[in-house]
């Protein structure tokens, strides 16, 4: 049987230390963001996503494009900027349950495939764009957003439709699987393993943030449809 120090660093091959770091910062930073969102001002959770497109902007962004060509000012409003002004848009008393909906299942999402992509994941879904991402890591994504979703969904007294839930996790398992590809694309194109170095075992703030930063221009589109299903 395998034990526990085995699995650890079977995780991507980092060391444990770099592991548990990657969890103790996880959980500080998810910490700090979820109480933002639940207990202070809902200014104070815009002025939050506005701080986080700033430190994408100044000390990231640079990581990936060069500031003296064209493709640097080219992209930058519409990514990263556009997503984030989006994202402070729905952050309106209307609206802002689908942050909730959306940064969850991201996590939800995220965490799995690392863990499941990690110590089981064998076949790769672009390995020229991303050689880690595996579609049992995309598999284990899936089906937590199923269940995290399932979860919410019933503790906000609703009793969803299997189907419902599983076409709304698919769709978004997708989404975050392409935005996570693009920024992978970005990153390897720049010759860079990460985006910036201010989340210690996470890389930077946009690696954290890319299938969110993608899903967003969705649920913006989406939100008057999407708050009546998800209410």
């Amino acid at each position: 049987m395998l034990n526990m120090h085995f699995l650890l660093k079977r995780l991507r091959g980092e060391p444990v230390t770099q592991f548990v770091l990657r969890v103790l910062t996880g959980i500080a930073f998810g910490a700090a963001f979820w109480g933002i969102y639940f207990w202070a001002p809902i200014w104070v959770f815009s002025v939050t996503l506005a701080a986080v497109a700033a430190i994408i902007v100044l000390f990231e962004w640079k990581n990936l494009y060069n500031p003296h060509k064209i493709y640097f000012w080219l992209f930058l409003p519409i990514y990263p900027i556009l997503p984030f002004v989006l994202l402070i848009c729905l952050n309106t008393p209307h609206y802002r349950i689908l942050i909730l909906y959306l940064f969850l299942l991201a996590f939800a999402h995220d965490t799995a495939a690392y863990i499941v992509g990690s110590l089981f994941g064998y076949h790769k879904i672009c390995p020229s764009i991303s050689p880690k991402k595996t579609w049992e890591g995309a598999l284990g994504g899936f089906c937590a957003a199923v269940i995290t979703l399932e979860i919410v969904l019933r503790q906000r007294g609703g009793e969803p439709h299997v189907l419902f839930v599983l076409v709304c996790a698919l769709a978004a398992s997708f989404v975050f699987v392409v935005g996570d590809l693009i920024e992978s694309r970005m990153k390897r194109k720049a010759g860079v393993k990460d985006s910036g170095t201010l989340l210690p075992g996470h890389g930077g703030f946009l690696d954290r943030f890319d299938g969110i930063m993608f899903a967003a221009f969705f649920v913006f589109l989406f939100r008057n449809y999407l708050v009546v299903l998800l209410s």
